[in-house]
């Protein structure tokens, strides 16, 4: 990590890792699904127009901080865009700054994190591909698992029952005796007896923050919908970045206003008649 460089280190060591962990980033989102367009974005260290004359200016002062003085003055950035496969920039492509804490804070650990994920799940889709054959020949047992499954969703709904008001809803487990009841009845036998319903044990030194909760099948999303979820959370993340306005689109934007400046001209005040009288 490029702020976890040792003070000793040289301003050349500093970004020779962040550019490292750049390329890394660069590889890591060219192996994630590509978003609608069929585009991935890719990533390139940017300079200030200051940043040469003054880094060179505190190598040469022999500072132990030159890789904290770049990143908290802001002359270092990283610029994000859109490539095509081939890795030429997509015609709609348009450069987004981030700062290298917004990169090493959020967009590096969620590419590993998205890595990891879409890893996962190719390597139980290569695991299922192989039990396949397998599966569809036994169709007894199938038929056995849909009656069980359809008898299970019926106890499940029972279970889901709150065994005090008999209502289906969440249920809180109680960390001591590990039974269980909504938080509404929780909070009216607490209040009332301050003791288990069920076993009365105590609950004098129980609130609501020692409670657990008990999650059903319905409540736990599968893997690859946490997992698409995350990526279009990723993708919305780099949409949203502030975008970089080049110094070339600045200077012709000055020079239109000067010519509707020039164009459109202030109306001429009449001067006062006293001034002509006196003349």
């Amino acid at each position: 990590m490029w702020q976890a460089q040792a003070s000793k280190s040289s301003y050349g060591e500093s970004i020779k890792a962040l550019e490292a962990d750049i390329q890394h980033a660069n590889s890591l989102a060219a192996a994630l699904p590509k978003d609608y367009g069929g585009n991935c974005i890719h990533m390139r260290l940017s300079y200030s127009p200051f940043a040469p004359i003054f880094l060179y200016f505190i190598e040469w002062m022999d500072y132990s901080c030159t890789d904290i003085l770049p990143n908290y003055l802001g002359l270092l950035h990283i610029l994000v865009y859109t490539v095509y496969m081939d890795g030429m920039p997509s015609m709609s492509s348009k450069e987004q700054k981030v700062t290298l804490r917004e990169f090493y804070a959020v967009i590096y650990p969620y590419l590993r994190q998205l890595e990891g994920e879409f890893n996962e799940l190719e390597d139980n889709n290569n695991h299922n591909y192989n039990n396949k054959k397998s599966r569809c020949t036994d169709v007894l047992s199938r038929k056995k698992m849909e009656g069980w499954r359809k008898l299970s969703d019926k106890d499940q709904d029972r279970d889901d029952e709150c065994g005090i008001c008999m209502e289906n809803c969440t249920k809180m487990v109680l960390p001591n005796c590990g039974h269980s009841m909504c938080i509404t009845c929780f909070h009216n036998w607490n209040a009332r007896s301050q003791s288990c319903p069920f076993c009365r044990d105590s609950l004098k030194r129980v609130s609501s923050r020692d409670l657990w909760v008990l999650t059903s099948n319905s409540d736990v999303i599968d893997t690859v919908t946490l997992a698409k979820e995350n990526l279009r959370r990723f993708y919305l993340y780099i949409e949203n970045l502030p975008v970089v306005v080049p110094a070339t689109h600045v200077v012709a934007l000055e020079i239109l206003e000067l010519h509707q400046r020039a164009a459109c001209p202030p109306p001429m005040t009449k001067a006062p008649s006293s001034l002509w009288q006196q003349h």
